[in-house]
């Protein structure tokens, strides 16, 4: 039997060596591998200066009690008042807070009298002294300047700093501060597969799933809970978090279309905002194909992989837990690259995205649309919608008909 068959993962690409580029001694080909005595090539280099530890402009000093009372107050109505009132998540809260009493440590004055520089040399400190990685010391940064930004526009809290002889003000800012790379550049555009593409992959999925089954069984009931997987996440418009979340307990009906049976509903948990923990949300389904694919994987695939009693995950693994988010991730790209497409520009976040243009092109509210996929904002769903071109010819060729035939008027 031929047919397209997907290779499994875990294989290595070997580099082919060009005998007329390849090295003549053997102790050459061996310190190029790393298995050798390598010679030294380069000319001896001047040792570069250590960077001096930077320290405070001004020494640490202890608050007295009333700049310790006025500090609490600002810190008890920002983290005990404002971040909660948000509902940020407490682990957010708290490592924030850790992030701004590390700063207060290391300078050792009040609130009112931090400047940019006391703020710059906290940077330098975390990053040559402790070495802290770029990402760790760009979280707390950002955890100093919101914390900043809140207490300057409190006028109260002003008004008491300017009492004790200083003034709140915003030590951070981009200059001074790492700043996110997608902050400054443009993200590499990712595309959605298109209506076309993604049945291509279904039908690869099909011949691996009919070759599987005869050459390797075993492997069979992996390209089958594929198919049923990618086909959810496309469904449901779902992020990555939310599918490798899915329990086979977390789909409702829909009373108000039964023909779904009970997937007319997927309840999951999905990103939250501002700090906030993983939202409730629940999903419903608009396509009724959805329904004897669950059935059919729920059934006869799930069984396959002999999950314990008290194993509730919908994807599983071979081993019969719950299935890694990255092996997800990483299934989706192997499908995406053996089709032919670069797996650097599609990931399975994309389906979410195809969702959402497929939903646009069948003229589908915009507002049903945001709330389907838990947007909290419409902006962020007219990001995620890739109309094709043909699509946008036609609705413009049906308005200029329509105003044509307006200005004519009846005749």
């Amino acid at each position: 039997m031929s047919g397209p068959i997907l290779p499994f993962p875990g294989g290595r690409a070997l580099k082919i060596v060009d005998p007329a580029t390849a090295p003549a001694d053997p102790g050459e080909l061996t310190a190029s591998l790393g298995t050798g005595p390598a010679t030294k090539t380069h000319k001896s280099r001047r040792r570069k200066q250590p960077l001096s530890t930077p320290t405070p402009a001004r020494p640490p000093r202890e608050l007295t009690a009333e700049e310790a009372e006025l500090q609490h107050r600002m810190f008890e109505a920002y983290f005990n008042g404002r971040r909660p009132a948000r509902n940020h998540s407490k682990a957010s809260i708290d490592t924030d807070l850790k992030a701004v009493n590390h700063l207060l440590a290391f300078i050792g004055q009040p609130l009112w009298l931090l400047t940019e520089n006391d703020f710059e040399v906290w940077s330098a400190h975390m990053g040559i002294t402790r070495g802290m990685a770029p990402a760790t010391q760009r979280r707390m940064q950002g955890a100093v300047c919101t914390f900043m930004r809140y207490l300057v526009h409190h006028q109260g809290f002003q008004n008491a700093a300017l009492k004790m002889g200083g003034r709140l003000q915003e030590i951070g800012h981009s200059e001074n501060r790492i700043i996110h790379t997608t902050d400054k550049n443009h993200a590499r555009m990712r595309r959605h597969l298109t209506s076309e593409e993604f049945q291509i992959l279904l039908r690869i999925q099909d011949a691996a799933i009919e070759i599987a089954a005869q050459e390797a069984p075993r492997r069979a009931r992996a390209f089958m809970r594929d198919k049923a997987m990618f086909l959810t996440y496309y469904t449901y418009g779902l992020r990555l978090a939310e599918g490798h979340g899915l329990d086979i307990g977390s789909f409702r009906p829909n009373p108000d279309i039964p023909e779904l049976g009970q997937f007319g509903f997927a309840h999951v948990y999905g990103k939250g905002t501002n700090g906030s923990g993983p939202r409730f949300r629940s999903v419903p389904s608009i396509l009724p194909d959805i329904r004897p694919v669950l059935e059919w994987y729920l059934d006869i695939v799930r069984p396959l992989y002999q999950p314990a009693d008290e194993e509730n995950a919908m994807w599983l693994s071979e081993h019969g837990g719950r299935l890694a988010r990255s092996s997800i991730d990483h299934r989706f790209k192997l499908l995406v690259e053996i089709a032919g497409y670069d797996r650097a520009d599609i990931s399975i976040h994309g389906l979410r995205h195809m969702s959402v243009s497929h939903e646009a092109e069948a003229d589908v509210s915009l507002h049903f649309t945001q709330q389907r996929h838990g947007h909290a904002h419409a902006s962020t769903t007219q990001q995620y919608t890739h109309l094709p071109e043909q699509y946008i010819r036609e609705t413009a060729r049906r308005l200029v008909s329509a105003v044509v035939k307006g200005r004519e008027g009846p005749k």
